[in-house]
């Protein structure tokens, strides 16, 4: 039988390089753990790691074995290989024989598949570890690595689909017993120019080192899972004509993200995603049984141990937006944690209840702050209303009506079950689930009492962009928007936990600036080291001005203290946790490391990249990358950052380049000179758009007016994709270049940390003037 495409000797997935990688991120990552361990011991953390002996022996012997192992499987591959080899070349074989007529829906599943799959990873691997929710898109770009890796592949034997579901079951079951570790600790945030709440700061060498291998490890072993993915779609699509197989790789892509939508709306656990991910693979492989068993194998194991509980006191529920576990607490009381971070109680704060139990006082107090100014306000808002201890507080205290808004629908669940008291039951409380800065935005209301609860959020709005949740809650922009819902004595009452004094600097600041000037007053609450800031309107004011409330400490003048450095959070600066504007110096370090990760696995696993290598297509997937986190940010802004919102951004975009596609198939391709400036100038209007004033229009006109002129981008950008595509030299080239592009698009959208993200315009404008000289030079 002829056999297409190139062998390498002993395998084409080995490569020495490629494990001497992951040996250096295991390295690195273990032998970091325990100096950290060690340095924890003698310093008396307080945030300790919890080690024992034979963990840190096998730590320390941990890199030896496996650098055994692997020689022992190199030195002893004649033995092993060619009965690997024989069932990929059989599965290569079964691929290649699926019918012709039917090859575009193939092309949907495996499309979909890889969507699918990677929308998985990245959200399990910040549920794991909230420390993804802090290094932005590196899983995001691990599997753009490895599905680039693949497609770039084409026609090269054999396909290695059978070693996905092996692969993954690897990875997961390794991060899941490491999530249940002591060693879990060490994992804590490296970056000086950013906290983080609930995740310690470390700036030790020792602590660096296990994080940035960490890093490393992960990143590499991850795009191995995507390259068989990858490569699967890629051979499949060079059967097809390229527009054609391209229409139905998008299609695919749409239901894949459709189908993960739909699994977060009914809160279902990882078992449930890895099953449907299973179940899309066997398709590919059950004609092929020896192939088909491992994958099998791999899969119940893997299904067994998701149905194990590691942690026998907590229970688990995946929400559309991240993992919260419920515990029981040390007094007896229900604690929530977000991605394994303690979040906040479910508490009974009533004066009886803490008169009669072991409560400290200081915690009635504090959800009791606001109404020693505001007493017996008619109508209150509380945004992060959470499992409802303000909102009890709110009804302890004769409030008329409540509208509780609380953005994760199982928090919200868990506090109408669970909360002592019963506040969401209460007739005067409207329980919302939704963004606290879309209600803010779009309602008419008017309130007594503003009240901002538990709005520190743990997790991203998007695998596809660094905001988190809580981005947009704190800025000067959102807190002039909640000005303006107080009513003509209305008051603002901001808690929060601050870890570091820089941040309640910044809070101070925004507050005054939304007051014009006028300055908060500050108490330290003594719950959870809370203080609550407080800004109010007209006669508000001299009742903020009234001497201290009994019992707690009036703090303002620590925060209104210039020599602390903080800078405002803004629209276009939304990034709370950097205390002050500062190029991100560390993120810079991890970005190098990991270039030089993707630019070794690109070397050893696509020979002769360089011939096959489109550099219009790699700048349009830079500039792509760019627009659609811009595209994600600001229509969270117009409509909310709720899951429902980035699905649906991630969907339109999806159908804005299959309709581009269907246009070059209709009308031929397009000159760059036509395409090109159409693409520059509607982001030069989506750039004029976001400073603009459109208060004159509706609003529902000034929504779909932004909506228009904000993803007519993404639609040009998809014209121009689909035009290069089409004299392109393959498909593989072209949608490998594409998404090793979109990877540098992911590392250039650090820069908004420093530039705030308007700069993307103007980095994608370069990008895409790079991918118009390569058009223009392709063409000649």
């Amino acid at each position: 039988m002829a056999k297409d495409g190139k062998r390498r000797e002993g395998g084409q997935c080995i490569s020495w390089i490629v494990i001497a990688v992951l040996l250096v991120g295991w390295t690195l990552f273990s032998y970091g753990a325990v100096w950290s361990y060690k340095q924890a011991v003698k310093s008396s953390s307080a945030i300790t790691i919890s080690i024992s002996p034979w963990q840190v022996i096998l730590a320390l012997l941990s890199p030896v074995l496996l650098v055994m192992l692997f020689a022992i499987l190199w030195f002893k591959r004649d033995k092993w290989w060619p009965l690997v080899s024989k069932h990929l070349e059989n599965h290569t074989d079964a691929i290649d024989a699926i019918p012709g007529l039917r090859i575009g829906l193939w092309i949907a599943l495996a499309a979909g598949l890889g969507l699918y799959i990677e929308l998985m990873i990245i959200r399990l691997h910040a549920s794991y570890f909230q420390l993804f929710a802090y290094f932005k898109n590196v899983s995001l770009l691990s599997c753009f690595l490895g599905l680039g890796i693949g497609y770039a592949m084409g026609s090269r034997r054999p396909l290695t689909t059978p070693l996905v579901i092996p692969l993954l079951t690897l990875q997961i079951m390794f991060m899941g017993i490491l999530r249940f570790g002591g060693i879990a600790h060490a994992l804590q945030n490296p970056i000086p120019e950013q906290f983080a709440f609930g995740l310690g700061q470390r700036y030790m060498i020792c602590h660096i080192i296990t994080v940035y291998g960490f890093l490393i490890m992960i990143f590499a072993f991850n795009a191995l899972c995507f390259i068989p993915l990858g490569h699967l779609a890629s051979r499949l699509m060079m059967r097809r004509e390229k527009l054609i197989s391209y229409s139905w790789n998008l299609v695919g892509s749409l239901m894949g993200i459709l189908l993960f939508s739909l699994i977060s709306f009914t809160w279902a656990p990882p078992s449930i995603w890895i099953l449907i991910a299973v179940l899309g693979l066997i398709a590919f492989l059950y004609k092929n049984v020896p192939s088909l068993l491992p994958s099998v194998v791999a899969s119940v194991l893997l299904l067994a141990f998701l149905g194990i509980s590691l942690s026998l006191n907590q229970g688990e529920v995946y929400s559309p937006y991240q993992i919260i576990n419920l515990i029981v607490g040390k007094k007896s009381y229900l604690e929530l944690r977000i991605n394994n971070i303690y979040s906040q109680r479910i508490l009974d704060t009533s004066r009886e209840s803490i008169e009669h139990t072991e409560l400290p006082k200081d915690w009635h107090r504090h959800f009791a702050l606001p109404y020693y100014f505001k007493q017996k306000p008619e109508h209150v808002l509380i945004v992060g209303s959470g499992t409802g201890n303000d909102v009890a507080a709110a009804i302890r205290h004769g409030v008329g009506e409540v509208d509780a808004v609380e953005i994760d629908p199982a928090i919200l669940e868990f506090g109408k079950r669970l909360h002592p008291e019963s506040p969401y039951q209460a007739p005067n409380v409207n329980a919302i689930v939704n963004d606290a800065r879309a209600y803010i935005r779009h309602t008419d209301k008017q309130y007594d009492l503003i009240v901002y609860g538990l709005l520190d959020s743990t997790a991203l709005l998007s695998g596809m962009s660094g905001v988190r949740l809580d981005s947009f809650v704190y800025t000067v922009e959102a807190f002039r928007e909640a000005r303006t819902r107080l009513k003509e004595d209305g008051i603002i009452c901001l808690t929060f936990c601050l870890v570091r004094p820089e941040l309640g600097r910044k809070l101070f600041l925004m507050l005054q600036e939304a007051f014009d000037g006028q300055s908060p007053v500050v108490y330290q609450t003594g719950y959870d080291v809370g203080y609550a800031f407080l800004n109010g309107e007209g006669r508000a004011r001299e009742l903020l001005r009234q001497p201290s409330v009994s019992g707690l400490k009036e703090v303002t003048a620590r925060f209104a203290d210039s020599s602390i450095r903080a800078d405002m959070s803004t629209d276009d600066w939304p990034f709370f946790y950097m205390p002050v504007r500062k190029y991100p110096v560390s993120y810079v370090t991890m970005i190098a490391l990991l270039l030089v990760v993707s630019l070794v696995y690109i070397r050893e696993l696509v020979p002769g990249s360089g011939s096959g290598f489109s550099v219009p297509c790699f700048f349009l997937g830079a500039g792509f990358m760019l627009i659609e986190t811009k595209g994600i940010t600001e229509l969270a802004l117009v409509y909310g950052s709720t899951w429902i919102v980035v699905s649906a951004v991630i969907a339109a975009i999806l159908i804005m380049a299959f309709l581009a596609n269907l246009l070059v198939i209709r009308i031929g391709n397009p000159h760059p000179l036509v395409t090109y400036p159409l693409l520059c100038s509607s982001l030069i209007a989506g750039l004029y758009l976001v400073s603009a004033n459109l208060s004159i229009f509706t609003p529902w006109m000034s929504r779909a007016i932004m909506t228009i002129v904000l993803t007519l981008p993404l639609f040009f950008s998809g014209f121009a994709f689909s035009a290069e595509l089409r004299k392109s030299a393959s498909v593989a080239v072209a949608l490998s270049s594409n998404l090793l592009g979109a990877m540098l698009g992911g590392f250039l959208e650090y820069n908004s940390m420093y530039f705030g993200f308007r700069s993307l315009y103007f980095i994608a404008l370069i990008m895409y003037a790079i991918a118009f000289l390569g058009s223009m030079r392709s063409r000649a």
